[in-house]
């Protein structure tokens, strides 16, 4: 399976999630990258034996994603190789737009004033770092961009197998491992209910979706016929409702950013968005089908 080939990621002590009631993520602000508050990770100094002369064939090879992350941005990597050996690798992200993300400015910003560097001097040292160890697991992830590390570690090993055969042709990496994901919030909110979700990717792609509150009783919110009573005359929705809105979308756009928030239901709308971009970023990427709890906070 791929993720075996990604770098480990140390496990946060907590995830805190902020919500928010709107309907699209803004996919260009530094708070919602995605590195810019990952867990910190201890760089240690590898003394990697340097490639054979000739391990790989002179050319460029690139490597990228199949498809746009939770933030709208697909991870790609161009690896240089001469006289048999990499020389330059350059990694970045780039948008529908065809904006790089090491020059979104907002991510900039964000990412410099918690990491003390920017996000071009990360990607770039994951650069330096596959050419002094001509091997991408051997790269040390950067601290403070664990996730993106992550990323170029894998790119950069589909990358050089193209390099060993000499194939120029762009290699496509599933971002998704095929797999069921479950997760839930950590705890029942002030209602006694709590969300959760199963997604399903199947053939790398999102297939199947549900999304419902259960309460401590194990009784399902769709199926709670006074909630639904008391909810459609002031909200104009019910659980059932919009939680099949909100999935169907889901399915039709593949992309949680381009999920509209359901009118009458912006709480649980930010909830699903918060369960699935956490589903995606943090299991279906790495494999990881273990039930996860997540942290929301209201």
């Amino acid at each position: 399976m791929k993720h075996n080939r990604k770098l480990p990621v140390l496990a946060a002590a907590a995830l805190a999630v902020m919500l928010t009631a709107c309907g699209n993520n803004n996919n260009n602000t530094a708070s919602n990258s995605g590195n810019v508050n990952e867990p910190a990770a201890t760089e240690t100094a590898s003394a990697a034996e340097p490639a054979a002369a000739g391990a790989f064939t002179d050319g460029t090879y690139k490597a990228e994603y199949d498809r746009n992350d939770v933030r709208n941005w697909k991870a790609y990597v161009e690896v240089t190789v001469k006289d048999g050996k990499v020389e330059k690798a350059y990694y970045d992200y780039t948008n529908d737009a065809g904006e790089k993300r090491s020059e979104n400015e907002n991510y900039i910003k964000g990412f410099s004033e918690v990491n003390k560097f920017t996000p071009r001097e990360a990607f770039d040292k994951l650069g330096e770092g596959l050419v002094a160890s001509q091997d991408a697991a051997k790269v040390d992830a950067v601290s403070g961009a664990t996730h993106s590390s992550r990323n170029f570690n894998e790119l950069a090993a589909a990358a050089l197998d193209k390099a060993k055969a000499g194939d120029t042709a762009a290699a496509v990496i599933p971002l998704y491992d095929d797999g069921v994901y479950k997760v839930s919030a950590d705890a029942f909110d002030e209602h006694g209910w709590k969300p959760q979700l199963d997604l399903e990717i199947k053939d790398h792609a999102i297939a199947a979706v549900q999304f419902d509150y259960v309460n401590e009783a194990g009784k399902l919110k769709t199926e709670d016929a006074d909630y639904k009573a008391s909810m459609e005359p002031v909200s104009g929705t019910y659980p059932a409702k919009y939680t099949e809105e909100l999935e169907k979308q889901l399915i039709e756009k593949q992309l949680i950013g381009s999920v509209d928030a359901v009118s009458g239901a912006t709480t649980s709308s930010g909830n699903f968005m918060v369960l699935v971009e956490h589903a995606l970023d943090e299991m279906a990427e790495v494999g990881d089908t273990a039930p996860a709890a997540v942290k929301i906070s209201e």
